[in-house]
């Protein structure tokens, strides 16, 4: 596989039975992951009609489909966000599974290998029938460049590509201080004068 495009349903949170037709994974708006009908590998080499998720105009071959279930009754301009808006969940479970895609199919996170949607037409030159998902996150006022739009995505899945940290090693126990070793000879040194008399 080569790409992964992102996708928003303009549909309700639940993934609906066309959207398992035509994407890979759908996210729902608690954040789950619903594989769609077609394997990823469907989409690999030659397409057969109906066997393969049909995500992006001119574009399905070697691309993962990945969409959020959102965005039903949305307006570009004037922009609303309409009933089913994306949600901050959605975006965490999107960055996870992106993640997890790059690094299964050793796709590198850049602008012509994860975008979405409304990247297709800009960034690969292949013409899009005015499609504007992903243009809009969580936060946002009005519909934004769909680059930078992209860019913030990007930024999220690199994020998660990131090895752990190690935790930090524990603070090394606290030594006695020095003047516990010159008491304690004092006191000894004391005690054996003591005993001599």
């Amino acid at each position: 596989m080569e790409r992964i495009i992102i996708h928003w349903t303009a549909g309700a949170h639940r993934a609906s039975v066309e959207d398992r037709k035509h994407y890979h994974f759908i996210i729902e708006g608690n954040g789950i992951v619903v594989k769609g009908d077609h394997p990823v590998i469907a989409n690999a080499g030659t397409l057969q009609s109906g066997k393969y998720a049909a995500h992006t105009l001119n574009c399905n071959t070697g691309s993962i489909g990945v969409a959020v279930a959102a965005m039903a009754g949305a307006e570009e301009r004037p922009f609303r966000a309409g009933a089913y808006p994306i949600f901050p969940t959605q975006l965490d479970a999107l960055a996870v599974l992106c993640a997890d895609l790059c690094r299964r199919y050793e796709i590198p996170v850049t602008r012509h290998t994860v975008l979405t949607h409304a990247e297709v037409q800009p960034t690969l030159g292949i013409k899009q029938r005015g499609k504007w998902d992903i243009t809009w996150l969580p936060g946002m006022s009005s519909a934004g460049d769909p680059i930078k739009v992209g860019d913030d995505l990007r930024a999220r899945i690199t994020d998660r590509l990131r090895p752990l940290q190690p935790p930090p090693a524990p603070p090394a126990p606290a030594q006695p201080a020095a003047t516990v070793g010159w008491w304690s000879t004092f006191i000894a040194a004391v005690a054996r004068l003591f005993r001599r008399t």
